[in-house]
């Protein structure tokens, strides 16, 4: 069963001056390196930590007036007018603009081939990594929405490659339900 949004980046905010400093200590913690990203719109750092494409990041941006640096979540999603609408009724805020990831210019060539290679055709390939919009959630918490662009899909395992959860965890799942059902709790 794929999820309708997917989790696919947990971004931890830095200050200019410890980016190096806080990516080393997460990579450490994973034990993995990471990687600079393919935008110069912000400054991230990042690596993948599971095997359905999610990313772990270390992010330094200018922030708005007002904002602090939290860490906050990223969902792809297949329709960003949906999921925002949806959300917004729910009680969510959307923050700024919506605003694109380009890939830089420096590294679009190398991009390119690497899809081709991967069979894409040309016309599967773009500029920019996807589109994200900021909200917030009904308590005030970010959250990032984030529509990827095709060939930004495999690599996010969102879209057609987008895995849901297996036959023996839905099975539990369903039991702990069953579960807490059953219970009768107090509303916190």
């Amino acid at each position: 069963m794929p999820f309708k949004a997917k989790l696919c980046i947990v971004v931890m905010q830095a200050e200019r001056q410890n980016l190096t400093a806080t990516t080393s200590f997460y990579s450490r913690l994973f034990g993995i390196e990471f990687s600079r990203t393919l935008t110069d719109l912000v400054k991230v750092m990042y690596a993948p930590i599971s095997i359905d494409g999610t990313m772990f990041s270390v992010e330094w941006r200018e922030l708005y007036p007002g904002e602090e640096r939290v860490a906050y979540p990223v969902f792809a999603v297949d329709d960003l007018d949906v999921a925002e609408q949806e959300l917004t009724e729910l009680g969510g805020q959307v923050l700024g603009e919506r605003f694109s990831l380009p890939i830089d210019d420096r590294v679009m060539p190398e991009h390119r081939r690497a899809m081709l290679e991967m069979g894409r055709h040309e016309s599967q390939i773009s500029d920019k990594i996807g589109v994200m919009r900021r909200m917030t959630d009904p308590n005030g918490n970010m959250i990032t929405l984030f529509k990827p662009e095709s060939d930004s899909d495999f690599w996010f395992k969102t879209g057609t490659y987008r895995l849901g959860l297996t036959a023996e965890q839905l099975e539990l799942w369903e039991k702990e339900l069953e579960l807490a059902r059953s219970i009768e709790l107090e509303a916190v």
